[in-house]
């Protein structure tokens, strides 16, 4: 597959999107709806209910930010399905592993924007209960999504071991950060487990080093 100068142009816009997105997160989720670190699953119902109607505009403008350069995510990770194309021979099982893996990664990255949005357009009227529990919800895509995201990252690195092109497309220490990456997500697992501490959802592990870990390997990549 030759891949001439326009093609390789858009393959790069379509790769930098990738700054867009976590650029787009920090100021979303943390500056408009203050969200960077998470709210403690260990609050109360009702004290998290008074977040939700306190930054409800901000919630808003927030999640629609959200809802448009979460859209990046998709064209980010296609531009190094495009290449994982290249790497492979007449049989590109990894590519189309990897693309059917891209689709529901994006799935999980619509799903909280969408569900924010719908507890602030009227939080004033949702039992302080039933958002406790949509909120945890949000929270549980964000993180407990990561096996989709893991395997994802294994498929990169053995593309990349497997690359047939002299000289390789990616350097070899591209699919060692992969693996690497991959290894170091699984800590995400334990948020079901714990409402307070390192591995609950707004911990120094589950949050703040996933976090790093995750979008440390988009900025990469």
């Amino acid at each position: 597959m030759k891949v001439d100068a326009t093609n390789l142009t858009v393959i790069r816009v379509l790769a930098y999107s990738g700054f867009a997105l976590v650029i787009s997160l920090v100021v979303s989720q943390g500056f408009l709806m203050g969200f960077i670190p998470p709210p403690s699953p260990d609050l109360s119902a009702d004290a998290l209910a008074h977040i939700f109607v306190d930054r409800k505009i901000g919630i808003r403008f927030g999640t629609l930010i959200q809802c448009i350069t979460y859209t990046f995510y998709g064209t980010w990770a296609m531009a190094i399905v495009m290449f994982m194309r290249k790497m492979e021979r007449s049989l590109p099982v990894l590519t189309y592993t990897a693309i059917a893996n891209v689709g529901g990664g994006y799935v999980f990255f619509l799903l909280m924007p969408i569900t924010w949005a719908a507890l602030a357009f009227r939080p004033e009227a949702i039992p302080p209960w039933f958002l406790q529990i949509m909120n945890d919800w949000v929270w549980f895509i964000f993180i407990l999504s990561w096996p989709p995201f893991a395997i994802f990252m294994i498929l990169i690195a053995v593309a990349i071991f497997c690359d047939h092109n002299r000289p390789t497309i990616f350097p070899r220490w591209v699919a060692f950060f992969n693996i690497w990456c991959a290894i170091l997500i699984i800590p995400a697992a334990l948020i079901e487990f714990f409402k307070t501490g390192p591995f609950a959802y707004d911990g120094e592990i589950s949050f703040w080093f996933i976090y790093i870990v995750f979008f440390g390997w988009i900025m990469v990549m």
